[in-house]
């Protein structure tokens, strides 16, 4: 039976989370689902379904989607998301991004005017906006004006209508909140794990660099396969993620006669990633300076890094450099200088003791960047809002 057909198996939810992504793949929105259900709210998170396979339960909801992009995408989730929000009647709506603030905004609207489903301290439906990233500032967007003004105008709109702002560190936070006048907080992207994985002996006779993410652009991939051609034979790199540049990056791979250095492992769920990163030496991540989104990134990928225990190499990036410095983790570079990035790897990797000594600094950095302590500054938030 479709969502369309069913009843609703409740109604009168606490939390609903909506994002424009497959939950499989959203590790923050999974974070906010198991974390709210473990301290016995009534929560669901509702996704899109990448495999086109439907998937209705009590606390997961997967929309499948035609293989449309761009307008028709969004038409089609808004035609979907909306009504089931509707069946789940959310005291808190959680928009996990930019792209599912409309219907979450709709939703608010309906409920609010008509005050049916009060809170208990008797005000409207409360919504909360994840701003991930300074949307206005995302390369994808910026390259393609109408979508750009669209997008923009849809964030102006319906801002008014957000209870709270979430994102992802304190200088994306302090410009957010300057700009739209709302109480925001930081939930850093830290992954649920209390210490890092159980891994191996490390031989240093053979390097592996590991990258985990989109192949989009602006994440300088063609640069990281470069990288290799200015390191000896015994470092090689990992490639965990999938993306539409992939077929380009293979061509380039092959290209440089690097097929047999540079390894393509494809998409992994979000309980699978950590594990996959424990097999490498290094992460690193070599993002190019293409505005503020990514000059103020503070990534998952990062942390996901500390928790697998391997020293990163990061750009000279605010945020990301903080982290690293902070923690005494890894390297901060100039990501197009690869001549210098290419000896400060070999810095790291030639002294057993070194290196050994930055593993164990991202050990101990892990017991701090992780969900456990994250999730106390969501779950306070929650219990004020409801």
């Amino acid at each position: 039976m479709s969502s369309a057909e069913r009843d609703p198996a409740h109604a009168g939810l606490d939390v609903l989370i909506l994002v424009s992504s497959d939950p499989r793949y959203d590790s923050r929105s999974s974070k906010y689902l198991h974390s709210l259900l473990d301290a016995g709210f009534d929560a669901r998170l509702v996704g899109i379904s990448s495999d086109g396979e439907e998937e209705i339960g009590e606390t997961l909801v997967r929309l499948p989607m035609a293989h449309v992009s761009g307008k028709k995408f969004f038409l089609q989730f808004y035609q979907r998301a909306i009504p089931e929000m509707r069946r789940s009647r959310a005291k808190i709506i959680i928009a996990g991004d930019l792209f599912s603030l409309l219907p979450a905004v709709a939703n608010k609207r309906r409920y609010s005017s008509k005050s049916t489903l009060p809170t208990k301290n008797g005000s409207s439906v409360k919504l909360i906006y994840d701003s991930k990233e300074l949307y206005e500032h995302l390369p994808s967007l910026k390259t393609k004006r109408s979508s750009f003004m669209f997008w923009n105008l849809v964030e102006k709109i319906s801002i008014k209508y957000v209870d709270h702002v979430l994102t992802v560190n304190k200088s994306i936070a302090d410009i957010l909140e300057t700009k739209w006048r709302k109480p925001t907080t930081v939930i850093m992207n830290v992954p649920d794990v209390k210490r890092a994985p159980a891994f191996g002996e490390r031989s240093l006779n053979k390097v592996t660099l590991a990258f985990s993410g989109g192949f989009q652009g602006g994440r300088g991939l063609c640069n990281l396969i470069r990288l290799l051609t200015l390191l000896p034979e015994r470092y090689e790199l990992k490639l965990i993620g999938d993306g539409k540049l992939r077929g380009e990056l293979e061509e380039f791979t092959a290209a440089l006669n690097l097929s047999g250095r540079v390894h393509f492992i494809g998409k992994l769920r979000n309980s699978e990633v950590i594990d996959e990163l424990s097999k490498a030496t290094l992460g690193i991540y070599l993002m190019e300076n293409s505005g503020l989104c990514h000059y103020l990134a503070l990534p998952n990928k990062l942390f996901q890094f500390i928790s697998a225990g391997l020293p990163v190499i990061v750009p000279n990036f605010p945020e990301m450099a903080g982290i690293v410095s902070k923690f005494q983790i890894g390297e901060i570079v100039d990501p197009e200088n690869l001549s210098d990035t290419a000896e400060k790897i070999l810095e790291m990797t030639s002294h057993e003791e070194h290196y050994q000594d930055l593993v164990g600094n991202c050990n101990r950095a892990a017991g701090v960047l992780n969900w456990q302590v994250e999730k106390e500054k969501f779950l306070a938030l929650i219990n004020s809002l409801i």
